[in-house]
């Protein structure tokens, strides 16, 4: 006799990510307001906003576009930027040498070289 097992991947809608997104953004500003509960400041920055946006819209897509892994790099990119003492001289320069290994790359994997 045979077995078949069914498993079926439980699909969370965009709505139902958003509202706890914004359930764990509310509680934390509530914890933050405790004297006894220290959140650091660069968590409600709008380089978070931008990662968490980020986040959101691969979780939209289930992570399967490209657009949400530069959107949440650039968060932190300026993330890092805010927060850490000349970190810019060394994070644009990656950012730019990491967008041209991905141009290289994309276009290499879909152009056949024919000799």
């Amino acid at each position: 006799m045979e077995t078949i097992i069914e498993t079926t991947a439980k699909k969370y809608s965009p709505r139902t990510i958003a509202g706890a997104i914004i359930l764990l953004f509310g509680t934390l500003l509530l914890l933050n307001q405790f004297t006894f509960f220290f959140i650091p400041g660069w968590l409600f920055s709008w380089p978070m906003w931008v990662i968490v946006y980020g986040v959101y819209k691969g979780s939209k897509y289930n992570f399967k576009k490209p657009t949400w892994t530069i959107i949440t790099l650039i968060g932190f990119a300026f993330l890092f930027t805010e927060n850490i003492v000349n970190a810019d001289r060394f994070i644009w320069p990656a950012v730019i040498m990491g967008i041209g290994v991905w141009m290289v790359f994309k276009h290499q994997n879909k152009t056949s070289i024919g000799y």
